[in-house]
């Protein structure tokens, strides 16, 4: 996997608990993107520390990219944010993916997080075509963390629902869950809590029975991490053997079916 050195040029408050890091090096003249607007790209904090974050902007003229940061408690990333300063370096590694696949005429989007979400969706809206119609429903913590200053082409309207870290997964899941779509073969992403998204991936697939291309689901983050990763490494060498086997899984949704019911069947 590629490494690629970065400096930071320069940070601003995006709003009282999310920061902006803009980054630029020569380095990140090589770095191509996915073309998708929630791509993201793993940082490096340490030796075997990295977390993935979204590419908020990237300036391939600049060779600049901006990340956004979550100042919550706790953790490696957001203590690294508070405290960058111009100068400082940093490096980013992997090839930068994305889920989002909604098609230019797509008649409607729904686009549903909590505040992890916010960078993806921030750039999802500013690139959405001319006269796209989407919807932004989203878990802050308080009304200080709205983004609504978005330019776009597209017709987007919002909706805010404020809970803390630790409700936030079940408002998204309750949000999105219990709404009643609009009509027509419209697509919805949702991205933030890992429980909350497996459950509403779950609901797209087989309660809604939308195919595949209507819906696309990422977990960002888990609210009982250090339970489940304990749990994880206690069960580890019982279920490893079963992700592996259910990689040959002919498509994703079947691959994340099955990944899903191993981890049912040791409480993860």
């Amino acid at each position: 996997m590629t490494a690629y050195r970065a400096t930071v040029l320069r940070t601003a408050a995006v709003t009282p608990l999310m920061l902006r890091v803009t980054l630029g090096g020569e380095a990140l003249r090589d770095y191509s993107g996915s073309g998708l607007p929630d791509e993201s790209c793993r940082v490096v904090f340490g030796p075997d520390v990295t977390r993935n974050y979204t590419i908020r902007r990237r300036d391939p003229v600049r060779a600049e990219i901006d990340i956004d940061f979550v100042l919550h408690e706790g953790g490696v990333a957001a203590p690294w944010a508070r405290a960058a300063r111009p100068g400082d370096e940093i490096t980013i590694s992997g090839s930068p993916a994305g889920k989002y696949i909604a098609a230019p005429d797509v008649p409607w989007r729904l686009l549903a997080g909590d505040a992890t979400a916010l960078p993806a969706i921030g750039r999802i809206v500013e690139e959405l075509p001319a006269g796209a119609r989407a919807h932004v429903v989203c878990v802050v913590d308080n009304p200080d963390e709205r983004q609504e200053q978005l330019a776009t082409q597209g017709d987007v309207t919002y909706e805010w629902v404020y809970a803390d870290a630790r409700e936030a997964g079940d408002a998204l899941r309750r949000l999105v869950v219990d709404r009643t779509l609009p009509e027509g073969p419209g697509y919805t992403w949702v991205a933030g809590e890992a429980s909350a998204t497996r459950d509403i991936r779950r609901h797209f697939r087989f309660t809604l029975g939308h195919t595949a291309d209507r819906y696309d689901t990422i977990g960002y983050w888990r609210l009982d991490a250090e339970r489940w990763e304990k749990r994880y490494r206690e069960v580890a060498a019982l279920i490893d053997p079963k992700i592996e086997a259910a990689d040959s899984l002919p498509d994703d949704e079947l691959y994340f079916d099955a990944v899903d019911e191993i981890y049912a069947e040791v409480g993860l």
